[in-house]
């Protein structure tokens, strides 16, 4: 070995200098890596992993904020706790924040549903719903038909209402004991 006749200082010298070079290579593989899974992440993957540490996810969609605890995940849409209300809010909706910390005792639930079989469920109980629309328009009704591209809602008045599916943002439903 050639490095046995170099003074022991020196020896030490390059043994530190290429511990630091495997290290910083070392490191900026990892940052290499993780960039590479952010990139590959979709929304609702950013959602779930929020969900699973117990977040608070906040959704900004045509000047309106939901917020509140994160109750469950589907495929395209993430539900949660508002003060004695629940929102389904589509995962396209707006614009998401998520705050670390635990919010909830419970832990969310993540579903193979998309927001179109949820909608089918509201239109089976015939709930009472808000649904937010684009725009910052909101509906009151129940939900009657849920089809490929519109909804059915019957409104206060008793008027049938035809929404396309893709102004819908976000489904709110009382949780309040009445």
């Amino acid at each position: 070995m050639e490095n046995e006749n170099l003074p022991d200082d020196l020896r030490s010298d390059l043994r530190q200098g290429a511990g630091r070079e495997w290290a910083e290579e070392a490191a900026e593989d990892e940052q290499l890596t993780e960039e590479f899974r952010n990139r590959q992440m979709s929304l609702i993957t950013v959602a779930e992993q929020a969900a699973h540490r117990g977040d608070r996810a906040t959704a900004e969609f045509d000047g309106k904020t939901l917020s509140g605890p994160i109750v469950s995940t589907g495929l395209d849409y993430v539900t949660i706790t508002l003060s004695e209300q629940e929102a389904e809010i589509s995962i396209d909706a707006g614009v998401w924040s998520f705050v670390a910390g635990l919010t909830s005792t419970q832990p969310a639930a993540k579903t193979a549903m998309r927001l179109r079989a949820r909608l089918s469920e509201h239109s089976r109980d015939s709930t009472r719903l808000r649904l937010e629309l684009a725009g910052g328009n909101a509906l009151m009704g129940t939900i009657h038909t849920v089809s490929e591209d519109h909804l059915r809602v019957s409104d206060a008045d008793g008027r049938d209402v035809y929404v396309s599916m893709d102004l819908l943002r976000a489904v709110i439903r009382s949780t309040a004991l009445h």
